[in-house]
């Protein structure tokens, strides 16, 4: 088996794993995202639209600041940037398919 099909063998285990224990990915992602347009919109008393593809990309970038502030290496830090990475181009994908629709 080439490391190619080994690595989305075991991201796909990973994200069906992550799913089973904190919910589907789009749903967290449009829950999110409408929290933090409520809040913004709140605070800065006008409407605030935020995307959907937010919360993928702050958990990224959550992860890559974690990264950096560690003096050792943490497998699951990278495993869990790809999944987040894996995740959000899924979303992006399907957002598009439904604006063509």
């Amino acid at each position: 088996m080439s490391d190619n099909i080994k690595f989305i063998n075991n991201l796909e285990k990973l994200l069906h794993e992550k799913q089973s224990n904190y919910g589907h990915f789009d749903h967290t992602s449009f829950a999110m995202a409408g929290m933090i347009e409520k809040y913004l919109t709140i605070y800065n008393n006008k409407e605030v639209k935020v995307p959907l593809k937010f919360f993928g990309l702050f958990m990224i970038f959550l992860k890559s600041w974690r990264i950096m502030q560690s003096k050792e290496y943490k497998k699951d830090s990278f495993d869990d940037i790809n999944g987040y990475t894996e995740l959000l181009r899924r979303l992006v994908v399907d957002e598009n398919k439904a604006k063509r629709s």
